[in-house]
Parts: structure tokens; sequence; C-alpha cells
């Protein structure tokens, strides 16, 4: 192990560095709950939007939310990238200039966690419908020391996500009650990779960076739906409960190339939701929250599925959000006109396998330009 030199631990650094900028990974001790897209707002604010989405957002956190806005035409965006990812990342490039060996700079970096992510939405909303196209990127490398060797361990894991989203929605009982149903086509593609300092050496010298990610890539492709429900308890409130049956059908059983195993499926999920809020016209506060797999399908601490938010807003043109994210802190800020919005902010996301294990803190940032009404 002595033996590995600095060529080899460089390329070992410069392996998890490529891969966190292309976004091919994300995880090792647990599972990240996954998310095709995830609103820069409503991060801000505890990641809460399932009895709240409009607009584009309701696509992906409530498809009921299609049929709330009193006009025609909601949304036209045209472009809407958006970046999330720790501030870290740097410091594993840096930790490599003062070691020697792949061991040393596993040790140094390990029980931390870099994270990187970017999505870009293009869609028209109208009021009862809605087409949109989505693609999203989320990765984490998290470094440890493996329980049953000892030695310092790369874990990566990352997916991309790209698809087709139809919306129909429809309120009922003078708009007390809506309901919506996405059908979805998506793209999947996911890798799984564990690096020890073992075994570092012989992975990088005997194939290429492209034929290991290659070699751990499982693709597929899959048609599902999520159906969606808004009460409207309370109008001038808009106090609301919301509930999203999600990813029926997401098996990903289509288009796997062959000699490839489909990527994981998707769990179908009921989630659920609360909004309520008060002031004027011009400002208001609204409080929010949401708690992810009602049932725990996915089998996950409690904590890491509950989410709470307050979001302070003047004309809906500015707004500054604070929350709680699988019980960490958020915060973000929004400035909205007809053309163009920007959002952004902070939130943390758990990784471990409970609240308090392994948090990422993440800073993201997304921007909005088209007809946003």
């Amino acid at each position: 192990m002595d033996g590995l030199n600095k060529l080899y631990f460089k390329k070992i650094i410069f392996f998890i560095i490529l891969l966190i900028e292309f976004l091919y990974f994300q995880k090792i001790n647990s599972q990240e709950l996954q998310r095709e897209y995830r609103a820069a707002r409503f991060l801000g604010r505890g990641d809460t939007g399932i009895a709240d989405s409009n607009g584009g957002d309701s696509i992906f956190y409530n498809p009921a939310g299609t049929a709330q806005t009193k006009g025609i035409l909601n949304e036209i965006a045209i472009v809407s990238p958006q970046v999330e990812g720790t501030d870290n990342i740097k410091s594993l490039y840096d930790s490599a200039q003062g070691n020697s060996n792949a061991i040393d700079i596993l040790a140094a970096n390990q029980n931390k966690v870099f994270s990187a992510a970017a999505q870009n939405y293009t869609g028209i909303v109208f009021r009862k419908v809605s087409l949109a196209v989505m693609d999203r990127l989320n990765a984490n490398a998290y470094v440890g020391i493996d329980p049953t060797t000892g030695i310092p361990t790369a874990n990566i894991y990352g997916v991309n996500r790209a698809g087709v989203y139809l919306t129909l929605a429809h309120d009922f009982f003078d708009q007390h009650l809506l309901i919506g149903i996405n059908g979805k086509y998506i793209q999947k593609r996911e890798a799984d990779l564990k690096i020890s300092a073992l075994n570092v050496e012989s992975q990088i010298s005997n194939s290429s960076l492209k034929s290991i990610i290659e070699n751990s890539m499982k693709q597929g492709s899959g048609i599902g739906a999520d159906i969606g429900m808004l009460l409207v308890l309370h109008k001038e409130s808009s106090t609301q409960i919301g509930l999203v049956y999600r990813n029926l059908g997401m098996q990903y059983r289509w288009v796997v190339p062959e000699g490839a195993s489909a990527p994981t499926s998707e769990p179908t999920v009921l989630d659920a939701g609360f909004k309520t809020s008060f002031g004027t016209k011009k400002s208001r506060v609204a409080l929010f929250a949401d708690m992810r797999d009602i049932a725990n399908v996915e089998n996950t601490d409690v904590g890491k599925r509950m989410h709470f938010g307050i979001e302070y807003s003047f004309l809906n043109s500015f707004g500054i959000m604070t929350g709680i994210n699988q019980g960490y802190s958020t915060f973000g800020a929004f400035v909205s006109t007809k053309i163009i919005k920007v959002e952004g902010g902070v939130y943390t996301e758990e990784i471990g396998e409970r609240v308090g294990t392994l948090p990422s803190q993440r800073f993201f940032g997304r921007i909005v330009f088209g007809w946003l009404i």
C-alpha cells in the first residue's frame, strides 16, 4: 500500500472530482430520498409544496395544482436551470496536494459528503393542461472507513432522469376540490461505485474512466403516473390540504441495453401536505407542512420524511423563506417579474440512515426565463 505513488492518488482524486462535475453518482450508508425534480423556491422553505404548488412546480409536486389558477394561461418556462452543491468539493482536490498516497487522501476526507445536482425544466402550463420536459442529475460521494475491512473507501452513486410530462387537472365544487394526474415517460441512468484504497491502483490502471462508468451504469425507461388532490378548506386564507399518490408503474423495464441491468424502480408512495396563510392581498405570510411517504414504503426514518416551512411574500414578486428539511434549517429568497425569476438559498439533506447521521448542506440557485403570469 505504501507503493501507491503520487500519480495514482491524483488519478483517484481526479476520478472522484470528474464524476462529481458530471453528476454521475450519489450515496453509501443509506439512500438519499430520491426526487425527480426539486423546486428552488420550495427548498428555501423546507422543500414544502404538496399543498401549494402552482405553475410548473405543480407538475412535479402535485398535479392538482395545475387547476388552481384563474387564467387560461399560467406559465411558459423557456428555460429554468437550477444548480445545487456542497461547498466542500474544492477541499477534496486541495487535500490531494498535501498527501502522498490514496489512503491518506481518503482518510483525510472520511465521513464527509460531497454533493452536486443540476436540472432544467421547460414547459407550458394552462389552467387544466400542461406539457413539460425535465432533466435532472444529482449525485453524492461519501468517503468513510469500510466497516468490514477498516480501509478508507470512496462510495459514489449518481442518477440522471430525463422525462416528458403531460398533466390534466380539473376543479370541482366551486374550486374547493382539485384533482390532477400526470402521465410521464422517464429515461433513467444510475451508477453505483465503490473504490477502496486497496484496489484504486488496479481500477484506475486497468480500466479507463469511461469503461468504469459504463460497466456500472444501469439504464432503462418507464411510463408511470402521479395522481394528486387539493382540498381547499378556506379560500381567503388559502388553507389547503394536498395528497399525491406518486410513481404508479415506474418500473424502468423498457429500452434496457443488452447485457445491462434496469435501474432501480421508483417506489409508489403517498405524500401529504398542508398550507395556510394570513395577511393582505399585497403582503402575506404562509405556513407549510409536508409528510412524505406516509405509509413508509421506503422503510425510512420518520425525521427524513418531515418538512416544515414559512414564507413571506410581497405582491408575489419578492419573498423570503425559512423552514426545516429533514430536521435541518433552510433559508431562501426569490425575486420574480413577468419574464424572469431568480431564486436561491441553502438547505441540508440527510444522507445517513436517520437525521443527524450524515448531513449534506447544499447551496442552490435557479433562474427561470419565460412568460410568468
